[in-house]
């Protein structure tokens, strides 16, 4: 409307400039009608120029409108495209991510776990799954270990399978462990592990008895150790070249390493040499045959 009366009023100028025409004046001096014809013009042009505007704004409107439905479909059709560029370039999960992944499911089950040489003696717990794909698996004090076990593997060397079995509902396969055994004493459950219970300390004596046993065909060998307490507090300690360590009595290392005999055997390894120690003794009461 602004730029209506402004148009107005420069017509109104421009006639009144040709008004002053001395001419056009004397004209205009003699035929009065005119007179209310040249005050009309202003009135008559006002409403014209201003639908003339209107009519210009809604266009403008209109034109701004279409721009703006142009700008939404572009930046539409934008983040489209780098949606699906994100999707292209971004990172493949590893397999140890995928069992990673897999394994957090399952925090705090029990698992059965197999390696090359068996099957573990019990169904430890997965009790950690780090963010550098770092499985920790607890086995507690029970009736096949004397003593608590953590043992850790990268899940790119594990193999799951998520078929229940009994309690567990999935079976790992270690290819590879990662690290040491750490041993934790005779806890039962893995928040009790920073306990005074979990760490023993064990005076070890003179070995009590020796296994060694290869797998034909193959370099691959395997030795068990006994060894006995040196304060001779009765207790005992079995020490397996894949790692795995057992603090007991007689009965219960004595349970421990024919199991572990029983499984080498199972895998295809072959007792080469067993027997007590030299200068033993008879205080070394092993129930191993």
């Amino acid at each position: 409307m602004k730029r209506a009366f402004v148009i107005a009023a420069v017509i109104e100028l421009g006639f009144v400039v040709v008004l002053l025409h001395s001419t056009i004046k004397d004209f205009l001096w003699t035929h009065p009608w005119w007179h209310s014809f040249l005050v009309a013009i202003p009135t008559i042009a006002l409403p014209i120029l201003a639908c003339l505007d209107l009519l210009h704004s809604g266009e403008a409107n209109a034109l701004r409108a279409k721009a703006s439905e142009l700008q939404a479909a572009l930046d539409a059709e934008r983040n489209k495209q780098l949606g699906e560029i994100a999707k292209n370039t971004a990172r493949p999960v590893t397999p140890a991510e995928r069992n990673a992944a897999i394994l957090r499911k399952y925090l705090r089950a029990r698992v059965i776990v197999t390696e090359d040489h068996g099957s573990w003696g019990g169904t430890p717990e997965i009790v950690e799954v780090n963010d550098d794909c770092i499985v920790t698996l607890f086995t507690p004090r029970g009736p096949y270990t004397s003593n608590a076990t953590a043992i850790q593997a990268h899940c790119g060397d594990l193999e799951i399978t998520e078929v229940p079995q009994g309690a567990c509902p999935a079976r790992l396969k270690i290819l590879k462990r990662y690290g040491e055994p750490v041993h934790f004493g005779e806890i039962t459950q893995w928040e009790d592990r920073f306990q005074p219970a979990a760490n023993p300390k064990f005076a070890k004596g003179e070995m009590a008895y020796s296994s060694d046993y290869e797998k034909p065909g193959s370099s691959e060998i395997r030795k068990l150790f006994i060894y006995a307490s040196r304060d001779s507090a009765g207790s005992f300690r079995l020490e397996a070249s894949t790692g795995e360590t057992h603090t007991g009595d007689n009965v219960t290392i004595s349970k421990r390493f024919m199991e572990l005999q029983i499984e080498y055997e199972a895998a295809g390894f072959r007792r080469m040499h067993s027997g007590p120690s030299a200068g033993a003794g008879g205080q070394h009461k092993l129930f191993i045959h």
